[in-house]
């Protein structure tokens, strides 16, 4: 391969953003780009533009060698590596100094998308929603064709109180306006394999089959589903091997490494395996192959687990949800056909090594929230001050990655101080491994659930130590979360309709020491009994399909 078309393949797959094929690419020495300059100048700017600093910085540092004296090529290399020093201050803990690097560089060169997109996440891990929004969207207009960008914002705008649910569901709707490929005719139900009781063959496709919440909620699953109902294939779209990989491809009737293959390559790979139905497990979230979806790969397309909101796209036909986190109600807002699983959305897999619920002692109550700071905008923090000045003498537990660094509390700290709530309220704890966070709770009276993205694998940790969840139901799917697996163990005391009611909720249980004793006794069991039924899900997760299955054969699904 010549140097010019080595380069224009790679600027190509920057665009189309096929980041591990361009991985594959450079792990090979570069040839000389001196004859080719403009051209390298001209990738390394697309690499920088679409999200691939470090492609970026190994062009550039091939081209300074080559070319010592060359002003342009000298600029555009101090830029990469300026930001390659903010990204180490982030990597080392010290995010005010990120963003100070991040923002002289940005003064400079108010393009760079990579110091845009570490900018963004700088402010939402602080808890600065409105402000990362902001970023995000600068992004976007910086690089209209940004794809990952715009999946950012729509999850950072998930954050943000001040954003209504219409106004999300738009700007899904929007995203797929502005990035999906052209939709390819729907399969049509005619075809001689539309037999809506044979069995069906089944692939999932994701980023993150490896241990982490994907397994959580999936594994198990997967394990107990009918073989006579359905073959079941999974598409590894990350590539990342550990024990919980290992597991999914014992589970899985065949696995498939994606990682590699550009979207053409993929869809043809899934009609190769005559996939019928195709589950997509990562929605918008970082390393998901949505796109891919337009080119119609399988008869029937849903979405489900990984993203708590619809997809925004005619490509989807169904997305697999519950009654609670989808009502009828909110139907206008989803572009997919939900089906509503009876039991709830998810299953969860308790960790085996959690310790056992222990016993609280006397004294006033210990308010606790484990979730990320990202969730932990200024209206969560006036509504905890409010239950916090309700029951003198309380505090409140936080546990986070963000307070494993100085400079992360210290800012913590000034914004609780903003809303009223003094430092000596507080007990802020790193985040540390899941065995610690688990242990945590034994100190914990009561969990408070940030809104309007709320908790769920951090809900279902408090839950099975014996800590209820206190939760604000909101407008979209990821503000339902808690509401939908408090409903599911019959909890529905615990479900707030407004912020006033959250506030009063969890006042009224902190002064209601026999009920939070009797809760702590029997939450675990309930927990077990209710949202662990790995054979009960399988079954409904099933019938889910194949109904999804059966609407297509009866040509149910065009009206989608």
């Amino acid at each position: 391969m010549s140097t010019r078309v080595l380069l224009e393949w790679l600027s190509a797959a920057a665009v189309a953003q096929q980041f591990a094929g361009i991985a594959r690419c450079l792990r090979a020495p570069l040839p000389a780009l001196t004859g080719e300059r403009r051209l390298a100048l001209d990738t390394a700017m697309r690499f920088s533009q679409y999200g691939q600093a470090l492609p970026a910085f190994i062009v550039l540092s091939q081209l300074r060698r080559e070319l010592p004296n060359d002003a342009e090529v000298c600029a555009r290399h101090d830029i990469e590596r300026a930001y390659g020093m903010a990204g180490l201050h982030e990597q080392q803990g010290r995010p005010d100094a990120a963003l100070a690097a991040a923002d002289a560089l940005l003064r400079a060169v108010p393009w760079h998308r990579a110091t845009r997109m570490l900018r963004a996440s700088l402010l939402a891990g602080r808890g600065e929603a409105a402000q990362a929004v902001e970023e995000y969207r600068r992004i976007v207009e910086l690089v209209p064709g940004d794809a990952i960008a715009h999946s950012a914002l729509l999850i950072a705008m998930q954050h943000d109180p001040a954003l209504s649910a219409d106004a999300i569901a738009d700007a899904h709707r929007a995203w797929a306006a502005q990035h999906m490929p052209r939709i390819a005719p729907r399969w049509t139900a005619r075809m001689p394999h539309a037999d809506p009781d044979r069995p069906l063959r089944i692939g999932w496709i994701s980023p993150r089959f490896f241990s982490g919440l994907v397994a959580d909620f999936f594994l198990r699953v997967l394990e107990r589903f009918d073989r006579r109902d359905a073959q079941h294939v999974l598409y590894d779209a990350g590539g990342v091997d550990d024990a919980g990989c290992v597991r999914f491809r014992a589970a899985a009737d065949a696995w498939q490494r994606v990682d590699e293959l550009d979207d053409a390559a993929l869809c043809e790979r899934i009609r190769a395996d005559r996939i019928d139905v195709l589950v997509e497990l990562g929605g918008h979230s970082p390393g998901n192959r949505l796109r891919a979806l337009a080119r119609r790969p399988a008869p029937v397309q849903a979405t489900w687990l990984d993203y708590f909101h619809s997809t925004g796209t005619q490509a989807v036909d169904v997305l697999i949800s519950d009654a609670v986190s989808s009502p009828p109600s909110l139907a206008q807002r989803y572009s997919e056909r939900v089906l509503a699983l009876p039991s709830g959305r998810l299953c969860w897999s308790p960790p085996p090594d959690a310790p056992a619920v222990a016993a609280r002692n006397a004294g006033p109550p210990r308010f606790a929230s484990f979730n990320r700071v990202n969730k932990i905008n200024d209206a969560v923090l006036a509504a905890w001050s409010r239950i916090l000045a309700g029951v003198p003498g309380s505090v409140l537990r936080l546990k986070a990655r963000a307070f494993d660094v100085a400079d992360g509390r210290t800012g913590f700290l000034a914004r609780c101080a903003k809303q009223g709530i003094p430092a000596g309220r507080l007990e802020l704890l790193g985040y540390g491994s899941h065995a610690q966070a688990l242990a945590a709770y034994a100190e914990a009276d009561i969990a408070l659930d940030p809104f309007p993205f709320s908790g769920c694998a951090t809900s279902l940790d408090a839950l099975w130590m014996g800590v209820p969840v206190v939760t604000r139901v909101g407008e979209t799917m990821c503000g339902r979360q808690s509401a939908s697996l408090l409903a599911s163990l019959g909890l529905d005391e615990l479900v707030a309709e407004n912020t006033d009611d959250h506030v009063r909720r969890a006042i009224d249980l902190a002064n209601d020491g026999a009920r939070r004793r009797e809760l702590r006794a029997t939450l675990r069991e309930r927990v077990r009994g209710t949202l662990c039924d790995t054979d009960r899900h399988a079954r409904e997760l099933s019938l889910a399909l194949r109904e999804a299955w059966r609407s297509w054969c009866r040509g149910e699904l065009d009206d989608v």
